[in-house]
């Protein structure tokens, strides 16, 4: 049975609403879907209705969070998303994600690139590079997202804004009040080789993200260790956003089987 843990709709940086992702879930036969968008819960309902009794439907979350330097991302499941602290926190990030836009629009500007990006929308959306990429491609000035990413919107380059972040611990500490699980996410993805270990010691996470397209068959062998050292649950997925040039480029194409991620589908 293939499942995918971690999905993302246009609540936040995918392409699908959560309506057509679960259509596309159904068409490719994926069971078990997480919606995982970037600081928003606001597609869930929407998710499990259109999947009814069909596919079984997590609540899921993505939130960034900042250590040591790095950008360390978290994935919550099964979260409640009446929990107010939680979900107050994720308006104020998406209200930080708008600022961080306009500021990266104006760098753009200022370098000689002018786009429009489609409307902010930070009660319901979170926004981000991903927009700004795809507005300067469909504006010719790239032929590829990436090419976008390499050359203006990485870490450190001309047009890249910093995101403000919660820390790791704030991260899991409102996951875990709205009664949900946190793990950490795509860790192949730090720089740092020995930074996994380090959060997974020094926080109380749930679980690790094993089975991700960054993660070579080496690397997910030493996340499936670090899970055992210390415990953990074990999640999964394709990290999908259904754009054009990255991977990858529909639901299914990088599967997830159910019985290595068994313990976190079945935990409620």
């Amino acid at each position: 049975m293939l499942v995918d843990l971690h999905t993302h709709s246009t609540y936040s940086d995918g392409k699908f609403t959560p309506a057509e992702l679960v259509a596309e879930a159904k068409k490719y036969g994926v069971k078990v879907l997480a919606l995982t968008d970037h600081d928003s819960l606001n597609g869930i309902k929407e998710a499990k209705a259109a999947a009814g009794d069909d596919i079984k439907i997590i609540e899921g979350v993505e939130l960034g969070s900042q250590f040591a330097g790095a950008s360390v991302h978290i994935l919550g499941y099964y979260v409640n998303g009446d929990y107010k602290p939680l979900t107050e926190k994720m308006t104020e990030m998406r209200f930080g994600r708008e600022r961080r836009l306009l500021a990266m629009l104006e760098k753009l500007a200022a370098l000689g690139y002018h786009i429009d990006v489609e409307a902010c929308d930070p009660e319901n959306r979170a926004v981000g590079r991903p927009h700004v990429a795809k507005a300067l491609v469909a504006a010719g000035y790239f032929d590829k997202e990436q090419e976008v990413f390499d050359a203006l919107l990485h870490r450190g380059g001309p047009a890249y804004v910093e995101q403000p972040k919660l820390s790791p611990a704030e991260a899991v500490e409102l996951i875990h009040g709205a009664g949900g699980l946190a793990f950490l996410a795509h860790p192949s993805e730090l720089n740092d080789t020995n930074l996994p270990e380090r959060l997974l010691e020094a926080i109380k996470f749930d679980g690790i993200e094993v089975y991700h397209p960054s993660a070579d068959k080496e690397a997910m062998k030493k996340w499936k260790g670090l899970a055992e050292k210390y415990h953990l649950l074990i999640s999964g997925g394709s990290d999908f956003h259904g754009t054009l040039n990255r991977f990858p480029e529909r639901l299914g194409l990088w599967p997830v089987l159910y019985n290595d991620v068994k313990g976190l589908v079945e935990w409620k």
